[in-house]
């Protein structure tokens, strides 16, 4: 499941406050709502990717920042208002699972700028991060172009401390298997299902990304963009990825949104809307013959606790460029109500794009995100969250197995006499590489040189344990590399083998810090 959708305590309180509100009360009723951002002011806080909550009053959002107003990272809730958490592990395609209620992991984007890529999209929702206790505790991620690269994660859930999987785009045609990317935390590691290097023929993956994941009831469930739409996941089963029967004439692909008590499988541009409750499986809830704007153009949903509706967000254009944001609930029994196009004309204010995420933490208590970063809120302030865990201001990640120190170029110009002077090769400048030397980096004092007219020598100093490799590169692609070697503290060198006819125009050194074992 995306999060913990209500604490008991804060639901209780908020059954007291709706009784004392008395009968005559006004339903509460959709209005803009904006974080505090970087300034300290309340501005728009980027794309948002993903919304979740623990309780009502304790949830996170991730966000890809707007330049020079809010960085990407993650926004946190307390209650009273959305304050910004952490200026790291942002990313405007992310995704949160709340583990408990101080821990949750975020799909997130690279830390740092990925060698050779020239488009920045392919760096989206590639890594994750591990928040804990009010720091990010682990930073997991491969080199963008590697056999072990994660692909694009569109989806993340946890059942538990030991138990989360994220899932995304299909493997590359490379990869020793087929099927769709998942990752599987077990508490102590993260491994590939199935594996993108070793072959697993038992392990039958269903093709298309995977776009939605959600626990429920001991089961975990997945939605994907090719069929079977819905699937199950279970590592004590054969095939680990099962397809889940669905009622005839149901058509995926499907938005997943779960609650303690039910789940639902919102049908993209169709009609189809499918619920399951405790100990059933998937029935279809009849909607309008004409289906409603919202369902044309739904883009996510979020399972109402305890109300058996469901709410479905999605996009209506506006003139020009000034898309609207549109919600509609859906209830168990079907049909389709409380249609909002947001923000309402009460409150006089622009379009603010169209919807990218909605979670529903408590009845009567829902969020909507847009693509320009404004919030939408329905329900009124709660209790303060004062859990210092969730009020500090996160700076710092680790760094992970992506992270790389890049040689300066400079290398000498190839004068072996064994290359024709009409190719030119080895004339001229090299390409910058860029370079990035994080502060305190576990290499340094990094020198080179030319041994005869061949031999390259990579001479290096470590301050603790690491793989390293040096690679040479024409124009980023890999013509000559050592061996991945694993090294402890002191001075070392590498040396490599260059090749005359393929003169490199720079040089990759990737340096891969060991963590101490705990």
């Amino acid at each position: 499941m995306r999060g913990r959708l209500f604490a008991v305590g804060i639901a209780l309180l908020m059954i007291a406050s709706t009784q004392a509100a008395g009968a005559g009360a006004a339903e509460p009723e959709w209005h803009s709502e904006a974080a505090i951002g970087a300034l300290g002011i309340p501005s728009p806080v980027g794309r948002v990717g993903d919304i979740a909550f623990w309780a009502p009053n304790r949830g996170v959002l991730i966000t890809g920042g707007v330049e020079g107003v809010s960085p990407a990272g993650v926004y946190a809730y307390d209650g009273t208002g959305w304050h910004l958490y952490s200026t790291v592990c942002g990313g405007s395609e992310g995704r949160i699972a709340w583990v408990g209620p101080d821990e949750f992991w975020t799909v997130s984007d690279y830390a740092n700028k990925q060698e050779g890529n020239l488009l920045p999209q392919a760096e989206y929702a590639r890594t994750l991060c591990r928040f804990a206790n009010g720091e990010v505790v682990a930073s997991y991620a491969q080199p963008l172009g590697v056999a072990t690269t994660y692909q694009q994660m569109r989806a993340a859930a946890c059942e538990g401390p030991a138990n989360c999987w994220f899932a995304g785009d299909p493997l590359e045609e490379s990869a020793r298997n087929t099927g769709s990317f998942h990752l599987h935390w077990d508490g102590t590691g993260l491994s590939a299902v199935p594996s993108q290097i070793e072959p697993e023929s038992e392990i039958t993956d269903p093709p298309g990304a995977v776009t939605g994941l959600d626990f429920f009831a001991g089961q975990l469930f997945e939605s994907a963009e090719a069929e079977p739409f819905l699937r199950s996941v279970n590592l004590g089963l054969p095939g680990v990825f099962s397809a889940v029967p669905s009622p005839e004439g149901a058509t995926g692909p499907y938005l997943l949104a779960a609650d303690p008590g039910q789940v639902w499988a919102v049908g993209r541009n169709s009609e189809s809307v499918l619920r399951m409750t405790l100990g059933e499986g998937f029935d279809q809830v009849p909607v309008a013959t004409e289906a409603d704007e919202t369902l044309e153009t739904a883009v996510a949903a979020a399972s109402e606790p305890n109300g058996a509706g469901v709410w479905v967000a999605g996009t209506v254009p506006g003139v020009g460029n000034n898309n609207f944001a549109r919600i509609a609930r859906i209830g168990a029994g079907g049909g389709v109500s409380a249609t909002v196009r947001l923000p309402t004309p009460a409150e006089g204010i622009d379009p603010k794009g169209g919807a990218t995420s909605i979670a529903c933490p408590a009845p009567g208590q829902c969020w909507l995100a847009t693509e320009e970063g404004w919030l939408f809120h329905l329900g009124d302030p709660l209790p303060q969250d004062t859990d210092p865990a969730m009020h500090k201001m996160i700076t710092f990640r680790p760094e992970d197995a992506s992270s790389r120190v890049f040689v300066p170029a400079g290398l000498p110009v190839d004068d072996s006499g064994e290359t024709e002077p009409s190719k030119g090769l080895g004339e001229g400048t090299l390409e910058p590489f860029p370079q990035r030397r994080p502060s305190r980096s576990v290499v340094f004092d990094v020198h080179q040189k030319v041994l005869g007219k061949r031999i390259l020598e990579l001479s290096f100093k470590l301050r603790g344990r690491a793989h390293v490799q040096l690679i040479a590169k024409v124009h980023h692609k890999a013509v000559a590399k050592t061996a991945r070697l694993t090294l402890g503290k002191g001075p070392h060198k590498l040396r490599l083998k260059l090749d005359p006819k393929h003169w490199p125009t720079g040089l990759d050194f990737q340096v891969h810090p060991i963590g101490k074992k705990k």
